[in-house]
């Protein structure tokens, strides 16, 4: 039964306000009355009161005539009533606050939308800031709105808001308050009228303002007008006058249609000292100034400028406030929403994102408000707008195997059988609702699957897509159902396949049923012949049915065919038989889908003798298409030589296709069936109009064939699954990819007692995956064992559930004896062995077999032992030459700094290095903390000893750092791999980087932006300065100072990162560099260049080009020159030449840094102090060129090792870096020929 579940009446004066609350499940009328006093003439509405008692009674009649009104109006409408749906959630509140009118309307059309959609819905008043003296637009309104929506008090509102200020609408997202887009197009108040007026500022000259004057006649023309707001006439109260404007001035006349439009009139009136007088005209705004030919001034809400010819728009006043506070700004009309209230209600979110209103339709809306009732006006524009309704459709996808040169599956029999299922099952559908079905195809190929699925998820069908029907070849199959989790889909097959692996199998229907009891049935039909051994020839899309376990024999000869190829070659079956036949393979089972597949084999194997007669036995698939058995051009032998080939071989085939093999062979069978639910009127009557419908399917159709024949019952099943569902729930139209929800569909399904048209009773039973035991329902069915003779198949045996019965005699072989043909397993190598152990030959194998393995194993494991241990001794070694602690078995990680893998979440990629990569994350470092931004070093799995030693290194080095200006290591993982340093996060990234990106913001001299001002730059030296002392301070040396190796946090704070070369110094003060490695020649002083000596003092001359890259925004040191060339210039005592434009100060400071003799450089703490001192000391000088970025033919991590350690990146160094390293040792003083690698 119909239940309307909210309407709101509204009938304003202006003098009372009086709301009709009507719901069916209260059973009563709530009336709340308005009292009005009056402002700046006007009469306005302050607040509700308490109803007389005395009119309660004949209020509670009228309500109850409304209340039938409403249900005689919206008869012919019911798709737009709610269903009743006790499950449907909560009742949402919607409300509209619009400028012009309609607000009560658009809120009801919103309001049947959702209850079409299956939500509860009812429509509110918008809240007394929203309701004249007060603008609908106005920032008040939107305040309460906004507050109602926090509060729970409103759930969807329709709100009016500033279109160039609406981004302040997104902090309202922490509050639970979110937009779902626009209603309408932006809209604005407008000024139109007739020449000479321009501007609406241009009536505060009196003389133009007499061109629109209204004489007391012309007033007394529009007493009978009615305002908006009011079912009274025109009197006095609904002029608005400045008191400039005395009977002895001509004072233009301004018409309005609202109340609250003509408030805003009076204030800029007001404002601008217009000569004006406002008149409020409500719906007959347009037919007054009609008559008032040429002298008027209409200023409205988005007026309808169809109806005012011959006008201009005016320009509007400036405005004095912010965008959101003006009057005449554009607005947008949008949709804002509480999201916790319709978090669990995907249909209301699809409702509300399909609520979308044209200009032109917003004002046939109103027009429509005017003569009719809110609901009844939303009632008949949805009934002129038929798009607008919310009709909810589900798809489901079949994937023909379509074109595509493989003989499988019959493409158009199979287009047919779906268009006639959609055909058929569109008839008990509601009205309101369609199931349709979409043929696409997939060229047997997953990759066209995959596109159409892909393609589908990025638009709006999708949310309507509930499954999946194929492909119906195997490999396509098995790759799109292991994907059916992350797709959200269900995946039926319609012909024999495996389960997928877990846990794509809780969202499969083998409704064909598994293919691997085919292989079960003939392993019983093996063990009861005696046969052991198998030659098989098979594919990719049948590699799951060929399982020798099941098959419980020997495969002694197998080939797989490529499934890449359009056409196969000879070749393959001639060598592929050859094969078999010094296999001495008696048994063949040709486990195909491809019937070319089938008669290349017949052919070849003809050719090398394995003829029935000669004692072979041939397997072949029972469900091929009718030309399976026809000679092609292709094919090595005639019709009358594989007839012959044909002649007693087997087959296996459920019992519910027994009888569309017969048809689809044309051949007289001795095949009875027992399908006792399928009628042979219905099925002939069910052909009869496949055929009709094969008739528009280019191509042409031959018979339907099982395949076509069950995909009909299963979509069938599928659509009384989901309309069964969808009775019950409507809601859940919206919600088609929930797991939760396909998982119940799938047990309603198997559990349902389905009886198909067309293939009998659909029993289902679990199966297991034989990888992972995911488990998955398959159609379960007794199978028939088939021999074909003379062209007809026959019964040779049944299996059901592992129970195989023979008929006596069935069995006919073309045997010289007749007797069934051996399958020559008799023969065994180690018979020797099998004597010994008193057992077969597969015995014998057995444990030949477990002997090797265990010797190998112990082979193995003495020598993993022996490595392990001399690993061991290299690995300590290493930690003793770093000044690392030796980890003890039970403290595996560093100390307290280790933290779990699953504290860390990485969300985005920050760069990338020859040795690893550097994420951006968030780590949850303290359960009192909350979760942290950080940045994540990871060392690349697989990384060698002396890599991660390096690593670690780095890591131990920062765990004893604690300053302002050093990078602080939050945590580290090193139990698993990757191993991984967690760092605190550097919004700007390293310095060189964050110059380059602002040097243009440079160039603007004394105006220069403060992010690159000379104060700033200052503070950036002075903070390395200070890292650099806190180090010295700790006796560590950086040995590799540069931009690119200082961090730019959030604050601007410069930080000094990159401690993989860092070093502890002892009593010498300074660290010896011993073995060879890659060093930045461009930034080290001529000490560590000559002697590898590295100390606070080879610091601070990095520090020194750190200076110039500073104050030349990221110039590379010594451009244009090679290292080779930088090697020899400073190690003959040459600088870096400084720009020109330095101020002394900063000039002396960088040259006492490059000192050759390093204990005249000044100490960290003395830079740090001259800094201090001098605050605007650095100043950008770019008169000088910059590095060009190389561009490599592939990434650093893609090339030979050698290489990429050659383009040595750092973790936060840009690509340049590549120029500004080479190796170095101090063993061997390197040639220039073959110090610096290519």
């Amino acid at each position: 039964m119909c239940r309307v579940s909210f309407v709101v009446l509204v009938v304003r004066s202006s003098v009372c306000s009086v709301y009709a609350v009507v719901n069916s499940d209260w059973g009563c009328c709530v009336w709340t009355e308005t009292k009005g006093q009056t402002y700046g003439g006007q009469n306005t509405a302050v607040g509700p009161t308490r109803p007389d008692l005395d009119s309660v009674f004949w209020r509670h009649i009228i309500c109850i005539v409304f209340i039938f009104l409403v249900y005689s109006c919206s008869g012919q409408h019911e798709e737009f009533v709610a269903s009743g749906n006790e499950d449907a959630g909560p009742v949402l509140s919607v409300t509209a606050c619009v400028p012009g009118g309609g607000a009560a309307a658009l809120v009801q059309v919103a309001v049947l939308l959702l209850q079409a959609a299956g939500v509860p819905a009812r429509g509110l008043p918008p809240p007394a800031s929203c309701l004249p003296p007060h603008a609908a637009d106005g920032a008040s309104c939107r305040d309460a709105v906004v507050s109602a929506l926090t509060h729970g008090r409103l759930h969807v509102s329709l709100l009016s808001v500033a279109a160039a200020s609406a981004s302040r609408l997104r902090p309202l997202r922490d509050a639970n308050v979110d937009e779902l887009g626009d209603v309408t197009p932006p809209s604005r108040r407008l000024c139109l009228a007739p020449a000479p007026l321009h501007s609406i500022l241009d009536l505060a000259d009196p003389s133009i303002a007499g061109h629109y004057y209204l004489r007391p006649d012309e007033v007394g023309s529009i007493e009978y007008s009615f305002t908006n707001d009011s079912s009274s006439r025109y009197d006095g109260s609904t002029v608005l006058s400045p008191e400039w404007c005395k009977p002895s001035i001509k004072c233009a006349a301004i018409l309005t249609s609202d109340m609250g439009e003509a408030l805003i009139l009076y204030n800029t009136i007001q404002e601008q000292n217009l000569y004006a007088v406002v008149y409020v005209l409500g719906d007959n705004l347009a037919t007054v100034a009609t008559k008032l030919k040429g002298k008027f001034i209409i200023c409205d809400w988005a007026p309808d400028t169809k109806e005012l010819l011959g006008t201009r728009s005016l320009g509007p006043p400036p405005c004095t406030q912010d965008a959101d506070s003006c009057p005449f700004e554009s607005r947008r009309l949008v949709k804002l929403v509480n999201t916790r209230a319709l978090a669990l209600l995907p249909g209301a979110v699809q409702a509300l994102f399909r609520l979308s209103i044209s200009t032109n339709e917003m004002l046939e809306l109103r027009k429509l408000a005017r003569f009719s009732e809110p609901k009844t006006a939303a009632l008949r524009f949805l009934f002129a707008h038929p798009t607008k309704r919310v009709i909810r459709e589900v798809r489901v996808v079949v994937l023909i195997p379509n074109p595509t040169p493989r003989e499988a599956y019959d493409a158009p029999s199979l287009v047919a059988a779906s268009a006639l299922a959609e055909a058929d099952l569109e008839a008990h559908w509601s009205k309101a609702s369609r199931f349709k079905v979409i043929t696409h195809d997939d060229h047997c190929d997953a990759t066209h699957s995959f596109q159409y699925i892909s393609d589908a998820r990025v638009s709006s069908d999708y949310l309507e897509l509930s499954a999946v029907a194929g492909p119906a070849c195997g490999a396509a199959f098995a790759d799109v159902a292991r994907q059916s989790t992350s797709h959200g889909l269900l995946a039926i097959s319609y012909t024999p396949q495996a389960p997928p692996p877990s846990p794509a199998a809780a969202l499969t229907l083998l409704a064909a049923g598994d293919s691997r009891m085919y292989a079960s049935a003939l392993g019983s039909l093996f063990a009861e012949l005696g046969w052991r051994r198998l030659a098989a020839l098979s594919e990719p899309a049948t590699r799951a049915s060929l399982a020798s376990a099941r098959l419980q024999a020997d495969i002694v000869a197998h080939l797989e065919l490529p499934d890449d190829r359009a056409d196969y070659e000879p070749e393959i079956f001639i060598q592929w038989a050859e094969r078999v036949v010094r296999a001495d393979g008696r048994v063949v089972w040709l486990c195909v889908e491809d019937a070319r597949a089938m008669r290349a084999a017949l052919c070849a194997g003809l050719a090398a003798g394995l003829e029935p007669r000669s004692g072979i036995a041939w397997l072949l698939p029972a469900a091929l298409p009718p030309s399976a058995y026809r000679v092609g051009p292709r094919d090595g032998c005639s019709q009358d030589q594989l007839d012959m080939m044909l002649e007693g071989h087997i087959s296996v085939a459920p019992n519910w296709l027994l009888p569309w093999l017969q048809n689809a062979h044309g051949r007289n069978s001795s095949v009875t069936t027992d399908l006792k639910e399928s009628s042979g009127d219905s099925v002939s009557n069910w052909t009869s109009r496949w055929r009709t419908q094969c008739g528009f399917i280019d191509g042409g159709c031959t018979t339907p064939g099982p395949h076509a024949a069950l995909l009909y019952d299963a979509l069938t099943l599928w659509a009384n699954t989901l309309t069964d569902l969808f009775q019950t729930n409507s809601t859940k139209f919206y919600d088609l990819h929930n797991r939760q929800l396909l998982r119940s569909l799938v047990r309603k399904a198997t559990k349902t007692s389905f009886v198909g048209e067309l293939t009998g009773r659909f029993e289902w039973m679990a199966v297991n995956n034989e990888d992972d035991n995911g488990t998955a329902y398959a159609r379960s069915a007794p199978l028939v064992i088939l021999q074909w003779n003379g062209g007809v198949r026959r019964e040779v045996a049944h299996w059901n559930r592992g129970r195989l019965e023979l008929v006596l005699g069935a069995l006919r072989w073309s045997t010289a004896d007749g007797r069934a043909p051996r399958d020559s397993s008799d023969h065994c190598a180690l018979q020797t062995i099998a004597d010994i152990l008193g057992g077969d030959c597969r015995t014998a194998f057995i444990v030949l077999g477990v002997l090797m393995l265990l010797s190998v194993t112990v082979a193995l494991s003495t020598a993993a032992f022996y490595c392990k241990k001399r690993a061991e001794r290299e690995y300590k070694s290493r930690l003793e030459a770093l000044g690392l602690h030796p980890l003890v078995p039970k403290t595996v990680g560093l100390d307290r700094w280790e933290i779990s893998r699953e504290r860390v979440v990485i969300n985005r990629k920050l760069g990338m290095g020859a040795f690893g990569t550097v994420y951006g994350g968030h780590a949850l470092l303290a359960e009192d903390r909350g979760w942290t931004a950080v940045a994540v070093k990871t060392l690349k799995a697989g990384a060698t000893t002396e890599e991660k030693l390096d690593f670690l290194s780095e890591a131990e080095a920062m765990k004893r750092f604690d300053h302002r200006n050093v990078i602080r290591l939050l945590a580290v993982i090193t139990k698993t791999e990757p191993v991984c340093t967690v760092m605190e996060f550097m919004l700007y990234g390293d310095l060189k980087n964050y110059l380059l990106a602002r040097r243009h913001l440079a160039c603007g001299g004394e105006d220069a932006d403060e992010q690159v001002s000379a104060r700033r730059l200052t503070a950036a030296a002075l903070d390395v300065a200070r890292a650099l002392a806190y180090l010295a301070q700790l006796r560590y040396v950086h040995r590799d100072v540069a931009a690119r190796n200082c961090l730019v946090s959030a604050r601007r704070v410069v930080k000094l990162a990159d401690f993989g070369m860092t070093r502890l110094v002892f009593e010498n003060d300074y660290y010896r560099f011993s073995r060879k490695g890659m060093l930045p020649v461009r930034w080290m002083a001529p000490e560590s260049l000559a002697l590898g000596v590295f100390s606070p003092a080879s610091d601070i001359w990095s520090f020194g080009v750190l200076l110039y890259e500073i104050v030349t925004f990221g110039s590379l040191p010594f451009q244009g020159l090679s290292n080779a060339e930088v090697l020899t210039k400073v190690k003959a005592g040459h600088t870096l030449d400084l720009p020109p434009g330095l101020k002394p100060q900063l000039e002396a400071l960088i040259k006492s840094c490059w000192q050759q003799d390093s204990k005249s450089r000044p100490t960290a703490d003395e830079v740090a102090a001259t800094l201090e001192d001098a605050p605007r000391l650095l100043a950008p000088c770019l008169d000088v060129p910059l590095d060009a970025l190389p561009l490599d033919a592939e990434p650093p991590w893609r090339l030979p090792r050698d290489r990429a350690e050659a383009r040595w990146l750092s973790w936060a160094a840009p690509t340049s870096a590549a120029t500004d390293t080479t190796y170095l040792s101090a063993e061997t003083q390197p040639r220039d020929t073959d110090a610096f690698l290519p």
